[in-house]
């Protein structure tokens, strides 16, 4: 009976543990290394164009005020197509228009908004009747910080979490 335990806590019972331990190590040293090779070819998805049957909406600020006189344009090429500007509450419309456009929004004091619009040319986007829902981003941003809804009720929820954050500060 001595000589059998003696044998698995020798030589043999030795190799086993080095062996869990050399298995160990590198299945921890494999998963690190798919981790950061995984993270390296990371892509951040741009957001696809927003397709809508006509195109109108509201530019507003973090807490649902209007943004009125935003200069609201529709670029093709890199050229405007078409421009209006906001009313008192912030609403802009485009009547008659249909294509692929960039949306273009800016306002003096926030981030400007550059989105991809596709207007009324696909039979999805008839049974879409959206209104775009806009909260200009901070205009210390320098990039396209703004936030744009097709759902009021994800617009509204929005609203009440920034209002509910400056009140907590």
């Amino acid at each position: 009976m001595r000589i059998a335990m003696s044998e698995q806590v020798g030589i043999p019972g030795q190799r086993g543990f080095w062996l869990r331990c050399f298995l160990g190590r590198a299945c921890v040293a494999m998963a690190v290394w798919l981790l950061a090779t995984g993270l390296c070819w990371a892509r951040v998805a741009a957001p696809g164009p927003i397709h809508l049957w006509r195109l109108h909406g509201f530019y507003m600020n973090a807490a649902g005020k209007p943004i009125e006189n935003a200069e609201v344009s529709l670029l093709r090429d890199e050229k405007v197509v078409y421009t209006t500007r906001t009313d008192g509450s912030g609403r802009f419309s485009f009547d008659h228009v249909a294509g692929r456009f960039w949306l273009h929004i800016k306002a003096p004091n926030y981030s400007q908004l550059l989105r991809e619009v596709v207007v009324g040319l696909e039979t999805a986007t008839v049974l879409r009747r959206n209104t775009l829902y806009v909260i200009a981003g901070p205009g210390a941003c320098s990039d396209d910080c703004s936030s744009i809804y097709t759902s009021k009720n994800e617009f509204d929820r929005t609203v009440r979490r920034n209002t509910e954050h400056q009140y907590q500060d």
